[in-house]
């Protein structure tokens, strides 16, 4: 019988090699691969245990997924290893290939579905290929096919090829569904497969915002370079996850002249979204960004884990001293017994506002404000 084990790890180290090929300013493969580890070992205690473990191809993928959140979304990972990326088994599809943990959950769990539309010009097809609803979010696959390398609409990655996008959700205008004076713009997310990309984008029902329906046809219109007509998908798009766990703590916090409250918890296994409202004493919120005052969030499970950071988006009235966010995060796999939000400020280089200073891994380094962290019990509450 052949040793999976000894298989993983043929895998792994042909991995490691890959990274250490790549060119980068950062020596990123140790932190990777000891992360990977680490990782390994909790499965093999999850099997023993009688927990669910990851399907048959999934140590391979978890290392890939581990690589491609460190690297290729710092763009500093090579086309041979994107390549060589993608014939691991299950990693040629864009949920897996985007290095978002979510749509990854996603697509291990089988949250999404294949729309099997695609639209054709100047002989370069675009399709979409999965997509996922959870409530939060909306998120559609997109893959590029054409003929022969180097053709018109080819050049270049597909997130760069892309411009004019246009959305519409049952015929209305996405733009709809904002509230007044605001507007919904969707993410374009790069792969390290160049011909692949996630369009997102999620609705402002917490910002007083209407809520997407639970199923709606969703046209996508777009333009790729060098070709003269545009593209049009009408993708059908439904609600993929259910039961999703509703927290509204209302917990108020002060830091001299900031009053924070986290309003709602959203947990689904897709996306975690914590929605927070900040309102200042004496400054308006552009102010707070132009002084480089900007506050951002870190999310932290019961055991001290930090959860991954997707994305988010905000609003205020013009000259207000309002804002609302939503802050998306990777889904928590478990139900936890709480979950920590712990607010900070950047830390600009000296009389600068708009350069970040670094940590010695090169991160950007933060400052928490401790006086607004908070702690909400969610295991209680399910």
């Amino acid at each position: 019988m052949v040793n999976r084990t000894a298989i993983e790890d043929k895998e792994l180290g042909r991995l490691e090699q890959m990274i250490r090929d790549t060119p980068a300013e950062i020596d990123l493969t140790r932190g990777v691969m000891d992360r990977y580890d680490q990782k390994r070992r909790q499965v093999s205690w999850e099997a023993a245990s009688g927990r669910r473990g990851w399907r048959k191809p999934a140590a391979a993928v978890a290392a890939a997924v581990l690589i491609m959140t460190a690297v290729a979304g710092t763009g500093l990972i090579s086309p041979a290893a994107a390549e060589a990326l993608k014939h691991i088994p299950g990693m040629e599809r864009v949920f897996q290939l985007a290095g978002d943990l979510g749509l990854r959950a996603a697509d291990e769990q089988g949250l999404y579905s294949d729309p099997g539309v695609s639209d054709t010009q100047g002989g370069v097809s675009v399709a979409a290929t999965a997509v996922a609803f959870d409530g939060i979010r909306v998120s559609v696959g997109l893959e590029r096919t054409a003929p022969a390398s180097g053709a018109a609409g080819q050049n270049g990655s597909l997130q760069e090829a892309m411009t004019d996008v246009e959305l519409s959700i049952n015929g209305l205008p996405l733009n709809d569904y904002a509230p007044y004076g605001s507007s919904i713009g969707p993410f374009l997310f790069p792969v390290p497969d160049s011909d692949k990309l996630v369009l997102e984008f999620s609705d402002l029902r917490n910002q007083g915002g209407q809520a997407f329906p639970e199923q709606f046809e969703l046209g996508l219109q777009f333009r790729v370079t060098g070709i003269e007509e545009p593209f049009l998908l009408d993708i059908p798009v439904e609600l993929n996850t259910r039961d999703n766990l509703v927290l509204a703590p209302s917990v108020v916090r002060h830091s001299g002249n900031v009053t924070m409250q986290v309003d709602k918890v959203e947990l689904t296994p897709v996306t975690t979204n914590i929605t927070t409202r900040l309102e200042l004493d004496g400054m308006t919120i552009s102010e707070m960004h132009s002084s480089g005052g900007s506050i951002g969030y870190e999310l932290f499970d019961d055991q001290g884990n930090i959860i991954q950071m997707l994305s988010g988006n905000g609003t205020n009235a013009s000259g207000g001293n309002v804002l609302v966010e939503d802050s998306r995060f990777a889904p928590l796999g478990s139900v936890p017994q709480s979950i920590t939000l712990k607010p900070y400020h950047f830390v600009y280089k000296e009389g600068s506002t708009s350069e970040f200073q670094l940590d010695a891994r090169g991160n950007v380094r933060v400052e928490y404000i401790p006086e607004l962290e908070v702690t909400v019990p969610v295991a209680a509450a399910k």
